[in-house]
């Protein structure tokens, strides 16, 4: 899910910004005991480099998230047994297979069974676009989930790789596993079967379900799509909230039933009963919908409505409470309006890539598309203006037409004369789905979903329900356009209070609060400063308090409860990244472990 790399992931990991300031420093409520940085074998630094953490007794790991040539990831060892001085163990580096990238949700469980008794690290595996194609006669080689013995962290043995879903997007076997992010692994008590839950860049079954009671020989139990029955989980188109898929996933026994707590972007929070994960069987306790307007921009005045992007949550110990993290990554929303032709008048959103130029009063888009096709090296005509590009139906489906990276679509079409580029989805089930790449250059790269695209080709009669099915006219003619933008701020906190019944039945979950820090409401922070949304969350599992990634706004501690969410302590320093976030016990004592994406580890005393 970075710059380069594309797939479902190219919508969730976010690149360097040309930072013009820092916030200043500050610390209260929470203390920072140590930090340890790692190291980048490749030799190209450490930006952006690391992703998320996760713990097993005096080790974390840290996934590595990017690298120029995807040739060695996965993740870092880090000896944490005195918080004070922790390092990172450099012999003991995990890595998975070339031609993947490993970024959010690793996850540690351990186990005891006739099959295996230690500790397993399981970690996805994200597909890097411009590795050399695998051998369909080889072994598996990409995507899916790696599970590893870390009994021994300094010595981690795979168990199994690349376990995962094996069908394209049309349910058709395929050679290599579907890209997956966000694990979770739970045992059931009574059964005493382990399963690992995860999430896919699938547009159609995107949460599965595998049991690792064995874990060398995973079995696939269940794949789901919450959008379809009886799930039902939706969006709000009429609002802009189409973007409707799954993101990450957690598992919590509550009195005798297991629930997953399922984060779905514009479809909100869902927490799913999985006691029997096996089809048929999950149900639905409860989601979450989004209020007609933001709230934090009402707070100031601004009435416009909410952005989505359900990113991560976690639930309470007492599962009284759910918190949860909107990543609303750009501060800045693009307004678009259809100026000739058949949909004259008719408005849409995009989503800018904001590596790439800003769109402003010295950056106005306005003009007649030119189509370009797939935008791909060596396939661009010289020209002016915008660029309507189609997206790669190859990247999610796993067809075998040829694709190119949404950087090297930005990258042609700026070598043949264009002043800004407009990528429109591709035909499938997810061609309403829309989300910023990953892409930085010199103009203005925006997406918008397959409808908008049509429309902007001059399609006539095309809906959000034909979108999907409806071809790419052969010689279009595009119609003109005008873009422009609005400070929306950055993603906020959700608290919900939540009722789930100890047994069968369905719950409830009503909002109660939201929270955002100042600067991320603050225009004058809208760019130049980092990225200012919630990212991830973690609860405190002896009191009421959550600690929240905020990226460059650094680590937020909240008390939380009937009377909502309120700060009290944070830390940020000059130059943090923050995103993951994780409490780990450390001898006796509980500890909050936090990722820099730039940096490593971060330890704090709770």
């Amino acid at each position: 899910m970075t710059g380069t790399d594309v797939g479902q992931g190219e919508g969730f990991v976010w690149r360097a910004r040309e930072l013009d300031g820092h916030l200043p420093s500050v610390s209260y409520g929470v203390t920072l005991v140590g930090k340890a940085t790692v190291t980048n074998p490749s030799g190209a630094g450490l930006a952006r480099h690391i992703a998320d953490v996760a713990a097993y007794g005096d080790y974390a790991f840290l996934t590595v998230y990017r690298h120029p040539t995807c040739v060695r990831t996965g993740a870092y060892v880090m000896n944490i047994s005195e918080p004070k001085a922790p390092f990172e163990v450099e012999s003991a580096f995990i890595e998975t297979t070339n031609g993947n990238y490993v970024g959010e949700g690793p996850c540690v469980i351990e186990i005891d069974n006739e099959y295996f008794s230690g500790a397993l690290f399981i970690h996805p595996n994200e597909h890097y676009i411009l590795a050399d194609a695998p051998d369909p006669s080889g072994p598996r080689q990409r995507g899916g989930i790696n599970i590893w013995d870390v009994s021994d962290p300094e010595n981690a043995q795979l168990l199994a790789a690349h376990a995962g879903d094996y069908t394209d997007s049309h349910n058709e076997p395929a050679d290599q596993a579907l890209a997956a992010y966000y694990t979770c692994a739970w045992t059931d008590s009574s059964t005493s079967r382990t399963y690992v839950g995860f999430v896919t860049d699938k547009p159609t079954t995107d949460i599965v379900i595998m049991e690792i009671t064995d874990p060398r020989n995973p079995v696939m139990v269940n794949a789901l799509d919450l959008r379809m029955a009886p799930f039902q989980v939706t969006g709000d188109p009429s609002r802009g909230l189409i973007s409707v898929f799954g993101h990450a996933v957690d598992v919590r026994r509550v009195g005798d039933r297991y629930v997953m707590t399922a984060t779905y972007w514009d479809g909100g929070y869902v927490l799913l009963d999985v006691t029997d994960p096996t089809p048929g069987n999950v149900s639905l306790i409860a989601g979450t919908e989004y209020a007609e307007f933001d709230e934090e921009r009402a707070k100031r005045g601004q009435q416009i409505w909410p952005e989505g992007n359900a990113n991560h949550c976690d639930l309470s110990p007492d599962a009284e409470y759910l918190v949860g993290a909107d990543e609303n990554i750009e501060a800045y929303r693009l307004f678009g309006t259809i100026t000739s032709g058949p949909h004259a008048g008719t408005e849409y959103v995009a989503a800018w890539s904001s590596g790439s130029a800003p769109v402003n009063a010295d950056h106005p888009i306005s003009g007649m598309p030119t189509f370009v096709g797939s935008g791909c090296p060596g396939t661009v005509p010289p020209g002016r203006g915008i660029a309507l590009i189609e997206r790669d139906a190859s990247i999610l489906t796993g067809g075998s037409a040829p694709g190119c990276a949404f950087q090297e679509k930005l990258d042609a079409i700026t070598a043949a004369g264009y002043s800004a580029g407009i990528i429109f989805n591709h035909q499938g089930p997810d061609a309403m789905q829309q989300f910023p790449t990953a892409a930085r250059g010199t103009i203005p790269l925006m997406f918008v979903n397959r409808l908008t695209g049509l429309r902007l080709l001059g399609v006539p009669g095309v809906t959000a329900e034909t979108a999907g099915t409806t071809p790419t006219p052969a010689n279009p003619v595009a119609c003109a356009t005008d873009v422009k933008s609005e400070f929306v701020g950055w993603g906020c906190l959700r608290l919900f209070k939540t009722d789930i019944p100890g047994s069968a039945g369905a719950g409830s979950a009503t909002q109660v609060d939201t929270y955002a820090i100042p600067e991320s409401q603050d225009p004058r922070y809208g760019t130049g400063f980092g990225d200012f949304s919630a990212s991830h969350v973690a609860i405190d599992p002896d009191r009421r308090l959550v600690y929240a990634t905020f990226f460059a706004g650094g680590l937020r501690v909240l008390s939380y409860g009937s009377d909502g969410l309120r700060e009290v302590g944070a830390f940020r320093e000059p130059g943090i990244d923050f995103w993951g976030v994780k409490i780990h016990k450390i001898g006796e004592k509980n500890y909050v472990l936090v990722s820099d994406r730039n940096f490593g580890l971060y330890i704090f005393d709770i």
